[in-house]
Order: C-alpha cells, then structure tokens, then sequence
C-alpha cells in the first residue's frame, strides 16, 4: 500500500495532439475547399472568365463575320478597345479600398482603337481620376455602376475632346 500512495497519480487529461491536429488541418481543409470547389463555382455563376495574363490595352480584334454580326447587333459600332487590369483607391477610404476593373469601350469609326492607343496615358489618367472619386457607397447603390459607365464615357470623351466614345462594357469590376 505504502507503494501506490508514494507514486503520483497519473494525469489522465485531454489529449493536446487531437486538439492541434484540428487546428491546423480544418483552416487548411477550408482554404483548400474555398480556392478549389467555391470560388471556381461562383465564377462560372457569376459567367466570370479567368484570364491566365494580363492585357495592358489590346484592341479586341473581331473576324469579318463576327465584326459584322457585332455590328448588326449593336446598331453600327465598329471598333473597340480594351484596358485590362486598371487599379484606383476608393474615395473616403483612406487607401484602404480599391476598385480594379477591366473595360472595352466601343465607338463610331474605325479609329477608335487607333486615337485611343496614341492617347492612352490621356485616357487613362481620366479614368483613374473618375474611379478614384467614387465611394464604395456610390458604386453599390442600385445603379451605381451605370452612373460610373455614363461618366467613364464622358470623362475619356471630354479627354480625347471628341465624341468619339459611345459605348463602355466592364469585362471585369472587383471592389476590395
């Protein structure tokens, strides 16, 4: 008797290695579900396209048939040109937020892509001025993207000091 009183009563608490191996493996499990299986299924939803690179301002070239199809269809508009990938901070955010969207714009002529590429710095200081100026309050009312596209247009048109402009598509627009 005198030999299980001396020894220590042995410690029969909860195990640490169960409870460390679901706090690494289920933060992880839900990355990995989140990156492979969720955000794979809104994009397809939402009918968002995963570019591998980047454009920096490409003009978005059309076969014949597609170009005259495209014209049929939107009422004789017949050049276009993209900029990818633009980035600008949200108004009354103090840098904390930003705003990256991808456009083509559309416009009578067939030098839409031309006058745009030789003024592309023009161009692109009017749009990040116009994007920079919007609140993330503006941009998430009902029809708050359709203001900015009626600016984005007005602002690049008052750019180029023409009307050359008549049309702004966002192929991409991201609020962080």
């Amino acid at each position: 008797m005198a030999d299980d009183e001396s020894k220590e009563p042995k410690k029969d608490g909860p195990p640490m290695l169960p409870l460390i191996l679901a706090l690494l493996i289920i933060p992880l499990a839900t990355m990995v579900i989140a990156q492979f299986v969720v955000i794979p299924q809104l994009q397809e939803a939402m009918g968002v396209e995963v570019h591998s690179k980047e454009d920096s301002g490409e003009p978005v070239s059309h076969s014949k048939e597609e170009g005259s199809e495209r014209q049929a269809k939107l009422g004789g508009q017949d050049d276009s040109y993209a900029l990818n990938g633009l980035v600008s901070n949200l108004a009354g955010t103090m840098g904390t937020r930003f705003v990256k969207v991808s456009i083509e714009v559309r416009g009578k002529g067939e030098n839409v892509s031309e006058v745009l590429k030789l003024n592309k710095s023009v161009v692109l200081d009017a749009i990040i001025t116009i994007l920079s100026s919007q609140s993330i309050q503006s941009l998430e009312v009902p029809g708050g993207r359709n203001r900015l596209r009626l600016s984005l247009v007005e602002g690049i048109n008052q750019a180029l000091n023409d009307d050359l402009i008549n049309q702004l598509y966002f192929t991409e627009f991201m609020i962080q």
